[in-house]
C-alpha cells in the first residue's frame, strides 16, 4: 500500500476496538520443509537480522533457497508484550505481496480463456467503470500493471480517517470505491505508471463477476491449496484471525522515534485484493518456486510476455508489469541483475518476496513493523531490506 496518513495519536481509540488479531502463540516448526543446518549466506543473514532488532525493529524471519538449500531463521519478538520469540513458523501479514498472488489468479483466468489481457473492464464490470474517468479506456492489463491511472484509495483523507475511526471494520469493495467517487484520474490511461491499491481491488471485483465466487474462495483453491501453503490464511476482519501463531504489528504512530505501538487490530482494508494475505516464508518459497521456477500457475510463455513488457516506473526503482510481479531494488542492483517480485508494507508489517535467476534465489522476508509512515525505524527498515537483496544477488 501507499504511505498511510495519519494525522493524530491512535492509542485513544483502542478501548472501544473488538479483537481481530489475538495474543501470539508459540508454533511448531514446518517439517515439509526443513531449514538446512548451514548455508554460506546464513552468518551474514543472521548477523543483519541481530543488528536490526538491535535498533527497534520487533522481529522477523528472513528465508534464503539457492543451489546450497534453503535456510531460514528469526530474530526478535512476535509479540513484544508477552516477550515471545519470534520463529519461522509465525505468521505475518504481508501486505502488498497479496498484488503478486493476485496477479497469478488473473492469469489462471486468462489462461482458461474467462478473461482476456486487453479486455476494457468495462467488459467485466460496466457500472464500476462507468464511474471512473476514463473507465472505457482502462483494461484489465492497465490494473496489474498500475498504468491505469485510477486514484489510489490509500491516499485517501476521507478514508484513512474512516478506518482509523473504526480500526477492525470489515470494508466491502463498494464501501471503499466511494472514496475513490469523483477523483480525477492521475494520467490518461495507458500513459503512464501510477501505483494504486485500487487496481487489486477492481482486480478481485472483476474475478468475482467472471465467476460469481469471492476471490478468497479462488485464491484458496487455484493457488493456497494446490501449493500446500497451509500456514497461509486471507483475513478480511469479519471475524477475529482464526489462528494462534500469528504475529503482533507494530508502528511508531508518534513519528518521533521513541515507543511503538501494537496495532495488529487495525485493518486498512485488507480482503480487498491489495493487502490481506498473512503467510510464513516457507509457504511464500512454496508459491514463488511455482510462479517463477517452475513456471506451474503462469505458463512460461505467458510469464515471457509478463517480463516483456514491463514499465518504468517514475525515479526508475522498481518496473511494473501486466503480471503483477515488478522487478525492484533497481537503484540498488546492477542493471543485469534482477529481483523479480514484490515487495509489501501495511500499516503494521511488511514483507519482501524476490527471484533473482541470475544466481537461482529465492528471498522471502517478512517483518512485524509497517512501512506506511515515514518514521526513522522504518528508515532502518529500508535499510535492511537493501542489505539483504544485495546479499542475496552475491
Amino acid at each position: 500500500m501507499s504511505r498511510f496518513v495519519l494525522l493524530f495519536p491512535l492509542l485513544l481509540l483502542w478501548a472501544c476496538t473488538p479483537e481481530r488479531v489475538g495474543p501470539s502463540a508459540s508454533c511448531t516448526a514446518d517439517a515439509t520443509l526443513p531449514s538446512a543446518t548451514s548455508h554460506p549466506k546464513a552468518a551474514a543473514i543472521q548477523a543483519l537480522m541481530d543488528e536490526y532488532v538491535a535498533k527497534g525493529i520487533p522481529g522477523m524471519t528472513v528465508l534464503v533457497a539457492d543451489s546450497n538449500g534453503i535456510w531460514y531463521a528469526s530474530a526478535g519478538y512476535a509479540s513484544l508484550e508477552d516477550q515471545l520469540p519470534m520463529q519461522p513458523c509465525h505468521i505475518n501479514k504481508l501486505g502488498s505481496v497479496t498484488k503478486m498472488m493476485m496477479g497469478a489468479l488473473v492469469w489462471t483466468y486468462i489462461q482458461d480463456g474467462l478473461l482476456i489481457i486487453d479486455a476494457p473492464i468495462s467488459t467485466y464490470i460496466p457500472e464500476v467503470a462507468a464511474a471512473l474517468p476514463y473507465g472505457d479506456d482502462i483494461t484489465l492489463a492497465m490494473l496489474l500493471e498500475h498504468s491505469s491511472g485510477i486514484y489510489d484509495i490509500a491516499r485517501d483523507l476521507g478514508y484513512n480517517l474512516a478506518v482509523i475511526n473504526d480500526f477492525s471494520r470489515s470494508w466491502t469493495p463498494e464501501e471503499i470505491l466511494a472514496y475513490v467517487e469523483g477523483k480525477e484520474a492521475t494520467h490518461r490511461p495507458g500513459t503512464a505508471v501510477a501505483y494504486s491499491n485500487t487496481n487489486t481491488l477492481l482486480e478481485g471485483m472483476i474475478l468475482e463477476a467472471v465467476t460469481g465466487r469471492p476471490h478468497a474462495e479462488l485464491l484458496q483453491e487455484r493457488i493456497f491449496d494446490p501449493l500446500e501453503m497451509n500456514s497461509t490464511v486471507y483475513f478480511d476482519y469479519r471475524r477475529d484471525f482464526p489462528r494462534g501463531e500469528v504475529t503482533q504489528g507494530y508502528l511508531d504512530l508518534n513519528n518521533d522515534g521513541g515507543a511503538i505501538q501494537n496495532i495488529s487490530a487495525l485493518n486498512p482494508g485488507s480482503g480487498n485484493g491489495y493487502t490481506g494475505v498473512y503467510s510464513t516464508v516457507t509457504d511464500l518459497y512454496r508459491f514463488m518456486r511455482a510462479l517463477l521456477v517452475e513456471q506451474t500457475l503462469i505458463s512460461p510463455e505467458n510469464l515471457a510476455y509478463i517480463v516483456a513488457n514491463g514499465l518504468d516506473t517514475p525515479g526508475g526503482t522498481w518496473r511494473s508489469s501486466p503480471g503483477g510481479i515488478h522487478d525492484e531494488f533497481r537503484d540498488v542492483l546492477p542493471a543485469d541483475i534482477h529481483a523479480y517480485g514484490h515487495a509489501g508494507g501495511d500499516i503494521g508489517y511488511s514483507a519482501n518476496l524476490n527471484y533473482l535467476p541470475h544466481n537461482g534465489t529465492i528471498f522471502a522476508a517478512t517483518f512485524n513493523y509497517g512501512t506506511n509512515l515515514n518514521t526513522p525505524l522504518g528508515e532502518e527498515l529500508g535499510a535492511l531490506r537493501r542489505a539483504l537483496i544485495q546479499l542475496m544477488a552475491q
